[in-house]
């Protein structure tokens, strides 16, 4: 009887995105909330704790963070669901995005869409032109050695307040 080989999804991932296949450059925004933003610090009063959304040091987030130029593969898995809010009915966009195994994206990060040109490489300067927040980052664990072979986001869009102090 022959053994059959697992397939190993990290070769297969580089492969595809090697071969330009289905992969799209985005910015994965990585929030680190053991870092308080210095700058916010300053301005925020006893009453409120809300980080101010103008603050140009960490864009109201209240935390430091660093963009990573990453590619991801993504699928939309269910079309916009509209939601009544105080402005009107607001329909945003849930995606799921598929990262190499050495992201490690957490829920506070951020996918933000960037626009592309026909080669499909980022524009410079850089433009975001979709804010995704991450709701569940699972790790896809492999069957051999339970290594990590891929990230599995789901994101919802933000498309009102362009992902300012929304933790």
């Amino acid at each position: 009887m022959t053994k059959l080989n697992f397939i190993d999804f990290r070769k297969e991932l580089e492969l595809l995105r090697n071969a330009g296949l289905h992969h799209m450059w985005v910015a994965l925004r990585c929030v680190d909330l053991g870092t308080p933003c210095t700058e916010c610090s300053k301005v925020i009063d006893v009453h409120h704790e809300q980080p101010p959304r103008s603050c140009t040091s960490c864009l109201g987030i209240g935390y430091s963070f660093v963009d990573k130029l990453v590619k991801a593969y993504r699928y939309r898995p269910l079309y916009g669901v509209d939601t009544k809010t105080m402005v009107g009915v607001i329909n945003t966009q849930t995606r799921v995005y598929i990262l190499e195994h050495g992201q490690q994206p957490k829920q506070v990060d951020w996918i933000l869409e960037l626009e592309l040109n026909s080669d499909n490489q980022p524009v410079q300067p850089f433009r975001v032109t979709s804010r995704f927040k991450i709701q569940d980052a699972m790790p896809m664990r492999g069957d051999d050695d339970g290594r990590i072979e891929y990230w599995h986001c789901i994101a919802e869009e933000r498309n009102l307040d362009d992902g300012k102090a929304t933790f």
